[in-house]
């Protein structure tokens, strides 16, 4: 589903949130594969999509992310965020008067 060419950036969030769904699947919620996981919640996630996914491969729709949240008991927010120790941006837009 490559709509446009992802900057590194975008691709380092990518390989960090994947990482983050593979731990949280496989250590946090004690599953023996992302198999065993897909199998359970086919109906939220496809398995090759998953495996993109945690491979950081694969850019998610909405609706991705929001079943794989519903499947691992997370708010969308919790899901995305990396890490609290990274530096805040500012996503605030300031308007010149």
């Amino acid at each position: 589903m490559v709509t446009r060419k992802l900057g590194s950036e975008d691709r380092k969030f990518l390989r960090l949130l994947g990482k983050k769904i593979q731990n949280a699947i496989l250590k946090e919620r004690g599953y023996r594969s992302l198999d065993a996981f897909a199998l359970e919640f086919y109906d939220l996630i496809a398995k090759p999509t998953l495996y993109e996914i945690c491979a950081g491969k694969r850019d998610m729709k909405v609706s991705t992310l929001r079943g794989l949240a519903l499947a691992l008991d997370l708010r969308l927010e919790e899901l995305l965020s990396i890490d609290s120790k990274s530096p805040k941006r500012s996503n605030t837009f300031r308007r010149e008067s």
